[in-house]
């Protein structure tokens, strides 16, 4: 169907009804029309712009090196679509920038020559390749983790594997003398592996959901999930005569509330465990909010502590302190810190040997009163 079948004014409405912006200009690069939609992305009326260069609608310190490549254009023109490669810029009147994409079809008339632009908005579709790249990067991100994650604990599941084989062969052995002691203690043994076993592939699981898992989100008051978490954990504090001591702010936030208590719990389990000998554990709970309604948690106890170059290895699975023999898989920390990453909240340790250690949390509230209170 033509032009002429159409009508000029039902291919103007067609034009005016266009979703892209679209401008046409002359060889010198004036305006000579543009569509409503060309007012709506850019903020100029029409008649700002006709009779102006098109380089108005470029980026100040793009607008010389447009001319030039417009006047390579103009030379020799063809049809064109650009910006699907290389980032291009166009400017509103405000001075804001966003990415495009603009179709170039050139006309020759008795005017002569005459360039149709069509201008498409592509800031919606940049923000969702953003968005998907990153998601991209974190599950990369995360499958590396996890990568090495399975190779560190298959070299500690290695470990109980071997030593319930082991058993196995003196239990034979003690069953073949009629050594009753003998089978006892190999049996002993071969139950205390099998339950380290187990537990360290629970902590796998936990691990591994605190990366994939789903979570679910809600509003949390920082208070009453504190003590939740505390007291599913209560009957191992009391028997490790702990002394904890709690001061928190008024505060709401975003979190999975499972994931949050279990945060909490291990941190507070990791205090109990590492205290010094002969000594009840000490453990402190404080929060603060600053002016821009953040909140800084911080757990921190009067253990053994730590020395600072062990920092940036502690939040690994299966990392423990050098020197220092403890029970436990020394996963803990990594579950914590694959907490804090989903929530994207930053994590951080300070710890000298001999005085302890506090970790530190800084979480974006909703709601914060700053007064802090005792529960």
């Amino acid at each position: 169907m033509s032009i002429d079948t159409v009508g000029f004014d039902h291919f103007r409405e067609m034009i005016e009804a266009s979703p892209a912006a679209i401008i046409m200009a002359g060889a010198d690069g004036a305006m000579r029309y543009a569509n409503m939609e060309t007012e709506r992305m850019f903020g100029y009326a029409r008649a700002e712009l006709i009779g102006r260069p098109v380089e108005l609608l470029v980026p100040a310190r793009l607008r010389r090196r447009h001319a030039h490549m417009r006047r390579l254009y103009c030379a020799d023109p063809s049809r064109l679509l650009m910006g699907r490669g290389p980032e291009i810029q166009a400017r509103r009147r405000d001075g804001s920038e966003f990415p495009v994409e603009i179709g170039l079809a050139p006309a020759q008339t008795a005017a002569g020559l005459v360039v149709m632009a069509t201008v498409l908005d592509m800031s919606e579709r940049r923000a969702v390749e953003r968005e998907l790249a990153g998601s991209v990067a974190e599950l990369e991100h995360a499958n590396e983790q996890l990568a090495q994650f399975a190779y560190v604990a298959s070299l500690d599941l290695h470990q109980p594997l071997a030593e319930i084989v082991g058993q196995s062969q003196r239990l034979d052995a003690a069953m073949a003398a009629g050594d009753c002691a003998a089978v006892m203690e190999a049996s002993r043994r071969m139950r205390h592996c099998a339950l380290g076993a187990r537990r360290l592939v629970e902590d796998l699981l936990i691990y591994a959901r605190t990366i994939y898992g789903d979570q679910r989100l809600e509003i949390v008051e920082l208070g009453e999930e504190v003590r939740r978490a505390l007291d599913e954990i209560a009957p191992s504090l009391a028997s490790g005569e702990t002394r904890l001591g709690v001061d928190l702010p008024e505060a709401a936030f975003i979190a999975d509330r499972a994931q949050f208590a279990r945060l909490i719990q291990n941190i507070v389990a990791n205090a109990v465990k590492y205290r010094k000998p002969g000594e009840a554990a000490r453990v402190a709970i404080i929060g603060a909010v600053d002016a821009s309604a953040m909140l800084t948690l911080e757990i921190a106890d009067w253990g053994v502590g730590f020395d600072p170059e062990f920092t940036q290895r502690i939040f690994e699975p299966f990392s423990r302190p050098a020197g220092v023999e403890y029970a436990g898989a020394g996963i803990e920390l990594a579950i914590c810190k694959s907490i804090a990453d989903r929530h994207g909240w930053r994590i951080s340790v300070e710890s000298k040997p001999g005085q302890g250690a506090a970790f530190r949390f800084s979480i974006p509230t909703l709601i914060a009163i700053p007064s802090a209170r005792e529960t």
